[in-house]
């Protein structure tokens, strides 16, 4: 189970470089944003978003490579908290909404299944 929620991360985080990388391309940042208002209703927050997207592009693709970097540590069986990490960075890097939830999900595998992995640490 904890390979499932590995790759979970690592999908996740690589989700979220394949989304700040393509919302950098001209043109595209802004049909990515249109499919936004679809979810996020419109208002205050949804225009800053806007207004700081390419910040937020950089944001996601930082997050997402150190959440695939720190979900290697659960294929070796090393820390436990730098895990928890790629998890929490897998869904700060967005990845399409996506790889929000694959991250989540991966999260809630990996809590699940934490006594297995610190059996195998010890």
């Amino acid at each position: 189970m904890l390979d499932v929620a590995g790759i979970l991360i690592l999908v996740a985080g690589g989700l979220g470089i394949f989304h700040a990388l393509l919302a950098l391309l001209p043109g595209t940042g802004s049909d990515i944003l249109t499919h936004y208002e679809n979810i996020i209703p419109p208002g205050k927050f949804l225009n800053d978003v806007i207004q700081d997207y390419d910040m937020l592009s950089v944001v996601m693709f930082i997050s997402g490579a150190l959440a695939m970097g720190f979900s290697m540590s659960i294929f070796r069986r090393g820390r436990l908290s730098a895990a928890v990490a790629g998890g929490t960075l897998g869904i700060v890097s967005i990845g399409f909404l996506l790889g929000s939830f694959f991250a989540v999900v991966g999260l809630i595998i990996l809590a699940a299944s934490k006594r297995e992995f610190l059996l195998e640490c010890a």
